[in-house]
């Protein structure tokens, strides 16, 4: 009697799955059968995901999905962040440099923290300029895993009222008259490496290979400029971290005229070159079970890469630069002062992409900035 009772529990068992899987209903363990509520988790840098962004796009996924769109935004403070957060499966989207997809330390693209992305489901990728478009730090096996979303440069930035000529090199930082008057990015040891390296006269392929630039004059260098910074920022560059300095390292590529905060500031072009960072999105493995988020996750990426989602909220807020060719075209025609335009142009001319970095060349940056932090006892 028992073991024909346990044989009608599973043919009613396997009759209520067959009517399940015919309904589309069918669903593996950690699935859900359909989601009326879902909050996209997203670890991005401070101001790409403006709150009215976030409302547009949760009112457009009601009226198409009746579902319920919130969202959980972190602001990312350390590039670690991505990877740590990946692991945790707290998070949906993240927005992490392109040179760090495939960052030995991560290996975005191979581990399987991160999915592909299905650009028929951003037609907006399409529109995007012809240097970001479909490049090997964002491919693998044929596959896109990462799309820019805002790009901009570690620049050198000048106070018009301090500074009456545009700096043309950055060997100004090294100039005795702004000792203790510039300001610089605390964490970033590569890019301070960077800019001291084309100082001494490196070439735009060098400065990534420790090999080619290493030497007393490049110690020397990265440690006068540790010592003679006068305020050293974090994250992103803020109002309060050009208080009375004359001249600075910026992530903008031009300065915000919302208020005062940046009147006299302006963005110089040095000629040895300026290196860009390109900022992307990529889809967490935590939507890989969860076809309607991913849908949804997919239409958000596409929406950051409207032309007004890119002018208004991330380029005018930010002071960065457009991705796509309409964005970038509006940016230099309507946003930007008529004098600074021409600037925009020329940085695009000394453009270098930050480069993936080899373990060692990674750890000598490192050791480098470090010990020089550590001589001024500005190390934390």
């Amino acid at each position: 009697m028992g073991v024909l009772q346990g044989i009608n529990r599973r043919a009613k068992l396997i009759s209520a799955l067959i009517i399940l899987g015919g309904a589309g209903l069918f669903f593996s363990p950690g699935v859900a059968a359909y989601e009326t509520e879902i909050t996209l988790r997203l670890l991005v840098w401070d101001g790409y995901v403006s709150l009215t962004t976030q409302e547009r796009f949760s009112a457009a996924i009601k009226s198409k999905y009746n579902i319920d769109l919130s969202f959980k935004i972190t602001d990312a403070s350390n590039p670690d962040d991505f990877f740590d957060t990946l692991r945790m499966g707290d998070v949906d989207i993240i927005s992490p440099a392109h040179n760090l997809a495939k960052d030995s330390r991560y290996n975005l693209t191979t581990n399987g923290l991160t999915l592909p992305i299905d650009l028929s489901a951003i037609p907006n990728y399409q529109k995007l300029l012809p240097h970001l478009h479909k490049q090997s730090w964002a491919m693998e096996k044929g596959k896109t895993y990462a799309v820019p979303v805002a790009h901009g440069i570690y620049g050198l930035a000048y106070n018009t009222d301090l500074v009456k000529t545009e700096p043309t090199s950055w060997e100004i930082l090294w100039d005795p008259r702004y000792r203790g008057r510039y300001t610089v990015h605390h964490d970033y040891y590569e890019l301070n490496t960077y800019i001291s390296a084309l100082a001494l006269g490196h070439g735009q392929d060098q400065i990534f290979h420790y090999d080619r630039i290493k030497g007393p004059a490049l110690e020397q260098k990265i440690d006068l400029l540790a010592a003679n910074a006068g305020v050293f920022w974090k994250g992103f560059d803020r109002p309060e971290h050009y208080r009375n300095m004359a001249l600075a390292t910026t992530w903008r590529i031009s300065f915000p005229q919302i208020d005062d905060s940046f009147k006299k500031w302006r963005i110089a072009v040095p000629k040895e070159g300026t290196t860009w960072w390109i900022d992307t999105l990529m889809i967490s493995h935590t939507l890989e079970h969860r076809p309607l988020a991913l849908k949804i996750a997919h239409g958000f990426i596409n929406t950051l890469l409207e032309p007004e989602v890119q002018l208004l909220s991330i380029s005018k807020g930010l002071g960065t630069c457009p991705v796509t060719v309409s964005a970038l075209d509006s940016y230099m025609k309507t946003l930007l002062p008529p004098e600074e335009a021409p600037k925009v142009a020329r940085l695009f001319k000394g453009f270098i992409p930050w480069k993936t970095l080899a373990t060692r060349d990674r750890n000598a940056f490192k050791l480098l900035w470090d010990e020089a932090l550590a001589k001024t006892g500005k190390g934390k």
